[in-house]
């Protein structure tokens, strides 16, 4: 197997992940949660979003602070429901 460098690496990993920019998305929430808590809204996010959607953790939370979460979606519907579930 060949080793990859710099962008090869990349572009090889983003297409094992099934990567997508943050900026191709439509839709953007912001959430603060506290640690231990994020597990319960990426498992209602698979089961109730009908599009395409990512997160990214902004900042981890710990015992003092609670961690901040950018989701990102496609739909506008998943957007909504997912703010009414969670904000």
């Amino acid at each position: 197997m060949a080793i990859l460098h710099g962008n090869l690496l990349d572009e090889a990993f983003k297409k094992q992940i099934n990567w997508r920019d943050k900026d191709s998305f439509s839709f953007a929430l912001e959430i603060c949660k506290p640690f231990g808590a994020l597990d319960e809204v990426l498992k209602w996010c698979k089961s109730e979003l009908q599009k395409d959607w990512r997160w990214q953790m902004v900042e981890m939370a710990n015992d003092r602070n609670p961690g901040r979460y950018i989701f990102y979606f496609d739909s506008e519907s998943d957007r909504f429901a997912f703010l009414l579930k969670w904000s």
